[in-house]
């Protein structure tokens, strides 16, 4: 097992809320995912939209954009074409803004205090703003990405008030909302705990190894059928509960 990790993201804190066990296989021992064909598409529009806004044409954004990805198989050109297209990055009236903003930040005045990072797709005056390519849309305020990136925005520009948006490219849908810094702290605080029950876990794990799956345990969910470790959780769950199931018959 590596060192304690002290740098996190939301990324890396929703997926241990979404399943402990695939954020250990992740992020602890350090286990590679393949590149999906939802991760690779939506790179390639993110990386598309990156080079429009830098002043790269549409034909030329989707051609470096296909050529980061390794030209994966499953992705259409296209189709991310189509999705660089639908972006509101066009024209004059067009979203404009600092382009892949990065922060890192500690989550509290601790001296040890773990640390978030992150990057904005654009950050405008007073506003920041998301690309998305999923399927479903869903709420801004559904989860705590963007309220944590407000935060951010806040502790660097000291903002109090900054608009975030979530837009979805595949419907040409934006949902926006005003954060406060109510709202700001509720995601810090939110990042947070999770950040520092993470590290408690680890710190516990490093005296007691053969607590692993009692700490990180596998949570199934409609998230297992994209998930490259479920055949093995599967497996190794399925084994648990029949040896349970013997004790229980003994």
């Amino acid at each position: 097992m590596g060192d304690i990790m002290d740098t996190f993201s939301f990324s890396r804190l929703s997926l241990y809320c979404e399943c402990p066990e695939r954020f250990y296989k992740k992020y602890i021992e350090g286990y590679e995912e393949e590149m999906t064909l939802p991760l690779a598409f939506g790179s390639a529009v993110h990386l598309g939209i990156e080079y429009v806004l830098n002043g790269d044409t549409l034909s030329n954004a989707v051609v470096k954009a296909m050529h980061e990805i390794d030209f994966h198989p499953e992705v259409n050109p296209n189709e991310v074409m189509q999705m660089i297209s639908n972006a509101p990055i066009h024209g004059g009236n067009g979203i404009r803004g600092e382009i892949e903003t990065h922060f890192k930040l500690p989550l509290s005045n601790e001296a040890d205090a773990p640390k978030i990072q992150g990057f904005i797709d654009v950050l405008g005056d007073g506003f920041i703003f998301d690309w998305k390519t999923n399927r479903v849309p869903y709420k801004v305020t559904d989860t705590y990405q963007i309220g944590l990136y407000a935060w951010a925005i806040n502790q660097m520009k000291r903002w109090e008030k900054v608009y975030g948006s979530l837009y979805f490219t595949r419907f040409r849908r934006e949902s926006r909302h005003l954060y406060t810094l109510d709202e700001m702290e509720e995601a810090r605080k939110w990042a947070y705990d999770t950040a520092k029950e993470i590290q408690g876990k680890l710190e516990i794990l490093k005296a007691m190894p053969e607590l692993k799956d009692e700490l990180f345990p596998a949570i199934p969910s409609r998230n297992c059928s994209h998930c490259p470790f479920s055949v093995d959780c599967f497996i190794k769950n399925n084994q648990i509960h029949k040896y349970e199931d013997k004790k229980e018959i003994v």
